[in-house]
Protein backbone atom coordinates (compact mmCIF):
# COMPACT_ATOMS: atom_id res chain seq x y z
CA UNK A 1 0.00 0.00 0.00
CA UNK A 2 2.98 2.31 0.59
CA UNK A 3 3.92 2.22 -3.11
CA UNK A 4 0.34 2.82 -4.16
CA UNK A 5 0.01 5.60 -1.56
CA UNK A 6 2.95 7.43 -3.03
CA UNK A 7 1.42 7.50 -6.50
CA UNK A 8 -2.23 7.90 -5.44
CA UNK A 9 -2.37 11.71 -5.90
CA UNK A 10 -0.93 11.37 -9.41
CA UNK A 11 -3.37 8.56 -10.21
CA UNK A 12 -6.24 10.68 -8.90
CA UNK A 13 -5.20 13.74 -10.91
CA UNK A 14 -4.72 11.71 -14.10
CA UNK A 15 -8.09 10.04 -13.69
CA UNK A 16 -9.72 13.38 -12.90
CA UNK A 17 -8.36 14.99 -16.05
CA UNK A 18 -9.45 12.01 -18.14
CA UNK A 19 -12.94 12.20 -16.57
CA UNK A 20 -13.18 15.94 -17.28
CA UNK A 21 -12.00 15.40 -20.87
CA UNK A 22 -14.57 12.61 -21.32
CA UNK A 23 -17.31 14.88 -19.95
CA UNK A 24 -16.26 17.64 -22.36
CA UNK A 25 -16.06 15.25 -25.32
CA UNK A 26 -19.55 13.88 -24.64
CA UNK A 27 -20.91 17.41 -24.17
CA UNK A 28 -19.34 18.70 -27.37
CA UNK A 29 -20.62 15.72 -29.33
CA UNK A 30 -24.10 16.02 -27.82
CA UNK A 31 -24.34 19.75 -28.59
CA UNK A 32 -22.70 19.60 -32.01
CA UNK A 33 -19.72 21.68 -30.89
CA UNK A 34 -16.99 19.30 -32.03
CA UNK A 35 -14.19 21.14 -33.81
CA UNK A 36 -14.10 19.11 -37.02
CA UNK A 37 -10.58 20.26 -37.99
CA UNK A 38 -8.94 19.44 -34.64
CA UNK A 39 -11.40 17.58 -32.39
CA UNK A 40 -8.78 16.48 -29.84
CA UNK A 41 -7.41 19.99 -29.48
CA UNK A 42 -10.95 21.32 -29.04
CA UNK A 43 -11.61 18.84 -26.23
CA UNK A 44 -8.28 19.56 -24.55
CA UNK A 45 -8.77 23.33 -24.63
CA UNK A 46 -12.27 23.10 -23.18
CA UNK A 47 -11.19 20.46 -20.66
CA UNK A 48 -8.49 22.87 -19.53
CA UNK A 49 -11.17 25.45 -18.75
CA UNK A 50 -12.58 23.01 -16.21
CA UNK A 51 -9.40 21.10 -15.35
CA UNK A 52 -7.38 24.08 -14.13
CA UNK A 53 -10.03 25.18 -11.61
CA UNK A 54 -10.35 21.52 -10.55
CA UNK A 55 -6.61 21.26 -9.93
CA UNK A 56 -6.40 24.51 -7.97
CA UNK A 57 -9.54 23.83 -5.91
CA UNK A 58 -8.42 20.23 -5.36
CA UNK A 59 -5.06 21.34 -3.99
CA UNK A 60 -6.71 23.91 -1.71
CA UNK A 61 -9.49 21.60 -0.52
CA UNK A 62 -7.46 18.43 -0.11
CA UNK A 63 -8.96 16.39 -2.93
CA UNK A 64 -5.56 14.83 -3.66
CA UNK A 65 -4.66 13.93 -0.07
CA UNK A 66 -4.29 10.23 0.51
CA UNK A 67 -2.80 8.06 3.17
CA UNK A 68 -3.35 4.94 5.20
CA UNK A 69 -6.35 6.51 6.94
CA UNK A 70 -8.10 7.48 3.71
CA UNK A 71 -11.74 6.47 3.79
CA UNK A 72 -14.17 6.23 0.92
CA UNK A 73 -16.37 8.79 2.64
CA UNK A 74 -13.61 11.35 3.22
CA UNK A 75 -12.32 11.09 -0.34
CA UNK A 76 -15.78 11.46 -1.84
CA UNK A 77 -16.69 14.33 0.49
CA UNK A 78 -13.55 16.26 -0.44
CA UNK A 79 -14.15 15.43 -4.11
CA UNK A 80 -17.73 16.70 -3.99
CA UNK A 81 -16.67 19.91 -2.24
CA UNK A 82 -13.97 20.44 -4.84
CA UNK A 83 -16.40 19.88 -7.72
CA UNK A 84 -18.92 22.30 -6.23
CA UNK A 85 -16.21 24.98 -6.20
CA UNK A 86 -14.38 24.13 -9.44
CA UNK A 87 -17.34 23.53 -11.76
CA UNK A 88 -18.89 27.01 -11.42
CA UNK A 89 -15.47 28.60 -11.91
CA UNK A 90 -14.98 26.42 -15.00
CA UNK A 91 -18.41 27.51 -16.24
CA UNK A 92 -17.42 31.16 -15.82
CA UNK A 93 -14.20 30.59 -17.74
CA UNK A 94 -16.04 28.67 -20.47
CA UNK A 95 -18.71 31.35 -20.79
CA UNK A 96 -16.05 34.03 -21.08
CA UNK A 97 -14.22 32.00 -23.74
CA UNK A 98 -17.47 31.69 -25.72
CA UNK A 99 -18.20 35.42 -25.32
CA UNK A 100 -21.40 34.85 -23.36
CA UNK A 101 -22.51 37.53 -20.93
CA UNK A 102 -25.16 35.30 -19.37
CA UNK A 103 -24.76 31.74 -18.15
CA UNK A 104 -27.86 29.68 -18.88
CA UNK A 105 -29.13 27.99 -15.72
CA UNK A 106 -29.51 24.71 -17.57
CA UNK A 107 -25.79 24.82 -18.46
CA UNK A 108 -24.88 25.32 -14.82
CA UNK A 109 -27.15 22.50 -13.64
CA UNK A 110 -26.04 20.13 -16.41
CA UNK A 111 -22.36 20.81 -15.75
CA UNK A 112 -22.72 20.32 -12.02
CA UNK A 113 -24.76 17.15 -12.51
CA UNK A 114 -23.25 15.39 -15.51
CA UNK A 115 -19.71 16.60 -14.91
CA UNK A 116 -20.08 15.50 -11.31
CA UNK A 117 -21.13 12.04 -12.47
CA UNK A 118 -17.96 11.74 -14.53
CA UNK A 119 -15.52 13.08 -11.93
CA UNK A 120 -17.19 11.71 -8.80
CA UNK A 121 -17.96 8.40 -10.52
CA UNK A 122 -14.28 7.93 -11.35
CA UNK A 123 -13.30 8.91 -7.82
CA UNK A 124 -15.85 6.53 -6.29
CA UNK A 125 -14.32 3.71 -8.33
CA UNK A 126 -10.84 4.74 -7.17
CA UNK A 127 -12.00 4.90 -3.53
CA UNK A 128 -13.56 1.44 -3.68
CA UNK A 129 -10.42 -0.06 -5.20
CA UNK A 130 -8.32 1.75 -2.56
CA UNK A 131 -10.54 0.35 0.21
CA UNK A 132 -10.45 -3.17 -1.28
CA UNK A 133 -6.64 -3.15 -1.63
CA UNK A 134 -6.27 -1.87 1.94
CA UNK A 135 -8.53 -4.61 3.33
CA UNK A 136 -6.75 -7.26 1.29
CA UNK A 137 -3.32 -6.15 2.53
CA UNK A 138 -4.55 -6.00 6.13
CA UNK A 139 -5.84 -9.59 5.85
CA UNK A 140 -2.51 -10.82 4.41
CA UNK A 141 -0.31 -9.06 7.01
CA UNK A 142 1.09 -11.51 9.56
CA UNK A 143 0.25 -10.85 13.19
CA UNK A 144 2.94 -8.81 14.97
CA UNK A 145 3.56 -11.59 17.52
CA UNK A 146 4.58 -14.15 14.87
Amino acid sequence: MKTVSRFAPLILLTGDLIAVAAFVAVGQEDHGLVNEATPVLGVLLTAGEFGVPWLIAGLLLGAFRTGDKLTVRSLLTRSLNTWLVAAPIGILIRSYALGRAVIPTVFLVATLGFGGVFVLGWRALFALVWWWVGRREAAVKPASGD
